[in-house]
């Protein structure tokens, strides 16, 4: 009859494909379904509509190098059943698949490939973890910075796309991988609040690297080591200074937790201040450097007390706690950090109470020069 509306029709039940593929984990929501339509033969605008509907008209899956799929709830469903895994399996593998980061659309299954990815970085994986997982090493990792260490073989990864540009080996600089193994030691066992002392640390190395004249000399020495990799200076900025980005981040926290517990007196301030000032010297940065600690210092004042309740915290007075005693028991969030507004579309330097960022130009107040420029985007 003329006239009468189009009934949309019914979704069918999801089927289970054939083959399944091998997690590889932190990967891309767009890279392991690619994955897996290659091990099923099928192309991939033909594999997303069958488990959901494009959020937007004329919608098509777009390429995961570049850009990032994201599903609603019922996409996600119908997705595991296909895959063969629960939906927990995807979430605990997939970041983008995580709850906070579903496309927040009722009903049926959708899907959407927006332009931008908000608290992603899309990191190629590495080449002997994908040859170990069987499949192409044209592979990507939803990361929340522009780079991440794979510790099981030694090798930096970053979001270059060359395809004749492979992940950085860290033979040649050793000390970055044993770097690695300490900072994941911190924040394993200090909690969020060794993770927040990381980001800082790492901001402000972040600030001596955006000034030449802070710049340590072992920096130049590190990137002349990775040979013609160590030529493009921001892709191997952040692996230069990592080492000493994580040895900051344990004074950091030593700080902190006497701050929290109340016990860090004047005098222990300066005789912490004096010990930072030595390791400067040993790293040949220039004592200039120190105000950019002395920044950090003002944010976290020494009477830097937070509401909690967490295990592993000793009870005060009232509804504050102290963090326990003891170098390696949690440590609460900071202060400075607990008015920090992030959700999932943060990414690693967001969890810094500081606003410098590699690649900042820098102000002769310390400051990000209006109208700067920063090593950001997303894909």
């Amino acid at each position: 009859m003329a006239g009468r509306p189009r009934r949309k029709k019914p979704w069918r039940p999801a089927q289970r494909l054939a083959l399944s593929v091998r997690f590889i984990g932190g990967e891309s929501t767009g890279s392991y379904i690619r994955r897996l339509a290659d091990a099923n033969g099928i192309p991939d605008r033909e594999f997303w509509p069958m488990f959901g509907t494009p959020l937007r008209k004329d919608g098509v899956p777009d390429d995961p190098r570049y850009r990032e799929g994201y599903l609603n709830a019922a996409a996600l469903d119908r997705l595991a059943v296909m895959a063969g895994r629960t939906v927990g399996e995807l979430q605990c593998a997939l970041p983008n698949l995580r709850t906070e980061r579903l496309l927040s659309v009722e009903g049926g299954p959708a899907w959407d490939w927006p332009w931008s990815t908000p608290g992603c970085f899309l990191v190629r994986v590495c080449e002997v973890c994908a040859r170990i997982k069987g499949t192409g090493w044209d592979s990507y990792l939803a990361a929340d910075a522009t780079w991440r260490v794979c510790a099981a073989h030694g090798r930096w990864l970053d979001n270059r796309r060359d395809p004749r540009t492979a992940a950085i080996a860290l033979s040649a600089v050793p000390e970055v991988a044993d770097a690695h193994r300490l900072r994941v030691q911190l924040e394993r066992r200090l909690g969020a609040g060794g993770r927040a002392m990381f980001a800082d640390a790492y901001a402000i190395v972040s600030c001596w690297w955006n000034i030449p004249v802070l710049n340590a000399p072992v920096w130049q020495a590190r990137r002349r080591a990775l040979g013609s990799a160590g030529r493009d200076e921001l892709r191997v900025a952040p692996l230069v200074f990592y080492p000493q980005a994580v040895h900051l981040a344990y004074c950091l926290a030593a700080r902190e937790r006497q701050c929290q517990r109340g016990a860090l007196t004047g005098d222990a301030d300066r005789v912490w201040l004096e010990k930072v000032a030595v390791l400067l010297l040993e790293w040949g940065i220039p004592v200039e450097g120190l105000a950019v600690v002395e920044e950090w210092m003002a944010r976290h004042p020494q009477a830097s007390l937070v509401p909690g309740g967490r295990a592993g915290l000793e009870e005060t007075e009232g509804d504050v706690v102290r963090p326990a005693r003891g170098r390696y028991r949690r440590l609460p969030l900071p202060a400075p950090h607990t008015g920090l507004v992030l959700g999932g579309e943060s990414t690693f330097a967001d969890h810094s109470c500081l606003s410098w960022r590699l690649g900042d130009l820098i102000t002769r107040q310390l400051q990000p020069a209006a109208r700067g420029w920063s090593l950001g985007g997303r894909a």
